[in-house]
């Protein structure tokens, strides 16, 4: 298995049979495709930073498949989903969880590996100067809420958002997370092009035997047989 982060939420997890696109709203370098497998896109719900109709303009030569959370107008031939749902697809076990803002959360099993992909689940505790409308200890119970529902499910690789937008509360729902379910790989997303946020959630986490995967580009590599491996990719 090889994971690339593409941007943002972002993410393409090549297996020898089959190949995984998360959340894909930006360019997808056409060699990571390969015509010989199938192509299945997985899109936690429509912002415009998470999807992108463009993927539905895949060369069929690709054997594209479409798994979109159902606040998406419907896609005729496409696997729709709302939170709380099971799909066994291609060798995929897949769940959807729900989300603190809109769509769903993915976690699926396949080729003897378990993933989780947060969407946009994540602890938003805002600056009340940004937000004063929120209620912060509502989003609080509302995310651990959620992420406890995923307890008693084997937990390896997680995407989590780590939002720089946050300030001083970056790291919140990442702690949470790995304290929890102690995956084995923490891949942060959902902070553009701040890659800085990496290091200093690192910092912020300090010692885990959790690997915090850490880049500094876009479509670059993460080899899971070698989970410290990261290389810059051709666009």
């Amino acid at each position: 298995m090889k994971i690339y982060h593409l941007h943002h939420s972002g993410f393409l997890i090549q297996f020898a049979d089959k190949t995984l696109i998360f959340d894909a709203f930006t360019h997808i370098p056409m060699h990571l495709l390969r015509k010989e497998i199938p192509h299945y896109f997985f899109v936690s719900h429509g912002h415009s930073d998470h999807y992108s109709k463009e993927i539905l303009t895949t060369d069929r030569s690709y054997k594209p498949v479409f798994i979109l959370s159902d606040d998406i107008p419907a896609i005729p031939g496409s696997h729709m989903m709302s939170p709380y749902q099971h799909l066994s697809l291609g060798g995929m076990d897949i769940k959807t969880f729900g989300s603190t803002d809109q769509g769903v959360s993915f976690y699926i099993a396949t080729n003897n590996h378990h993933i989780f992909h947060a969407g946009d689940l994540n602890w938003w505790d805002w600056n009340p100067q940004k937000k004063p409308h929120l209620n912060l200890e509502q989003e609080e119970a509302d995310f651990k809420r959620e992420i406890n529902r995923l307890n008693g499910l084997p937990m390896e690789i997680a995407f989590i958002p780590v939002d720089p937008r946050l300030d001083e509360s970056f790291y919140k729902a990442g702690a949470y997370f790995i304290e929890h379910f102690k995956p084995e790989v923490f891949i942060p997303m959902h902070f553009r092009d701040d890659f800085y946020i990496i290091e200093k959630f690192k910092e912020k986490i300090g010692v885990t035997n959790t690997i915090i995967a850490n880049f500094g580009h876009k479509n670059m590599l993460i080899d899971i047989k070698n989970k410290h491996l990261l290389k810059k990719v051709p666009d």
